[in-house]
């Protein structure tokens, strides 16, 4: 019965209920344009609606490694820039392995690895910066490498656009494919997030070192003392984001009809931090929750589609929506705090005069 009452109470299912809201509201929506001859069928249904989550959940496996920063207490906002340049270097070290004769299959293996590889090593920079300057505020420092990572993919491919048409490169748009589930079709990364997200999951609320990320994001210092190696777990932390960055740009070309150009996923970790931040993650560090932060992506996702087909809003005035979501969802806990703190000062204050 605590269990219940304390689910009931938490963040969690208070985004579960907004989501509820949101599909509700669409719907009625949706009934209302066919009962007034709007439409000629319901387009806000769920196959629709999973078949039309592939574009935006683009930004997801970027918002499981800002998890990892935002619990440390720290930000990231280089992440977009580490999936830019890894994709570039990905179409750059193709085009060179295929033009040098080498056989297609094993150039397109050997870019995958150096794509990756370069997402480890962006990220690595970014944690050994963070640990070595601490009087400089990690945004700061990724703010400085960010500029460089981008600025280094225009070095690298200018305003060139990259394209491949052979099908050994083109096996990156199964990733953007669909499973046909019977009644609906499932796309393909949904699955590879649920997977990630319970890896994640695990390694945060189920083990050791998420108590010590958690930790480290509460009081730094404290943790320090107490034994953690605080500076090893945050390399450690810049590192995973940096290859979830290189990840959601695999996916990202695969969406792109095989295309890469140097100001692609720019804005990213916009979203991947408004997907955290709903999802529970403070700024401050030291509490969230991998569960909410999946909830958020897929209400970033419903209100997004909802918005656009029944509306017919442009994506800017959706991102201005999701946008006004997220202020509301960071204002409303600590409206509810300070309800809760009103209400105990009222009742020490009864139960002093009482006496």
């Amino acid at each position: 019965m605590k269990k219940v009452k304390s689910f009931l109470k938490s963040w969690e299912f208070f985004l579960i209920c907004l989501m509820v809201l949101v599909c509700i509201a669409f719907n009625l929506k949706d009934s209302a344009n066919l009962a007034a001859g709007l439409a000629k069928k319901d387009v806000f249904n769920f196959a629709n609606i999973i078949k039309s989550l592939r574009p935006y959940m683009l930004y997801s496996f970027m918002t499981l490694g800002m998890m990892l920063i935002l619990a440390l207490g720290d930000m990231d906002i280089s992440v977009g820039a580490i999936a830019t340049l890894s994709v570039v270097v990905l179409a750059v070290l193709y085009r060179a392995l295929t033009v040098g004769g080498m056989i297609s299959g094993l150039a397109f293996a050997l870019s995958i690895a150096a794509c990756l590889l370069v997402g480890v090593l962006c990220g690595a920079i970014n944690g050994i910066l963070v640990t070595r300057f601490k009087e400089l505020f990690p945004m700061i420092i990724t703010l400085a490498t960010q500029l460089f990572f981008r600025g280094f993919s225009y070095l690298l491919i200018g305003g060139e656009t990259i394209t491949f048409k052979d099908d050994t490169f083109g096996l990156l748009k199964n990733l953007n494919s669909l499973i046909d589930c019977g009644s609906f079709k499932l796309p393909v990364m949904i699955p590879i997030f649920l997977i990630c997200a319970l890896v994640f999951f695990i390694v945060l609320h189920l083990m050791p070192t998420g108590r010590r990320i958690f930790a480290i994001g509460t009081n730094a210092t404290a943790a320090r003392f107490s034994g953690i190696r605080v500076d090893r777990i945050k390399v450690g932390c810049y590192i995973v984001a940096g290859l979830m960055s290189a990840v959601t740009g695999l996916f990202f070309v695969g969406a792109t009809s095989s295309s890469v150009k140097a100001d692609i996923m720019d804005g990213y970790h916009m979203y991947a931090i408004a997907a955290a931040v709903l999802g529970g993650f403070s700024t401050d560090g030291g509490k969230g929750s991998v569960i909410g932060a999946v909830i958020s992506l897929f209400i970033f996702g419903i209100v997004k589609i909802g918005l656009g087909t029944l509306f017919g809003f442009a994506d800017s005035s959706v991102n201005l929506s999701v946008g006004v979501i997220l202020i509301l969802s960071v204002l409303l806990p600590n409206i509810l705090e300070d309800v809760r703190n009103a209400q105990r000062v009222r009742r020490q204050r009864a139960e002093t005069a009482a006496h």
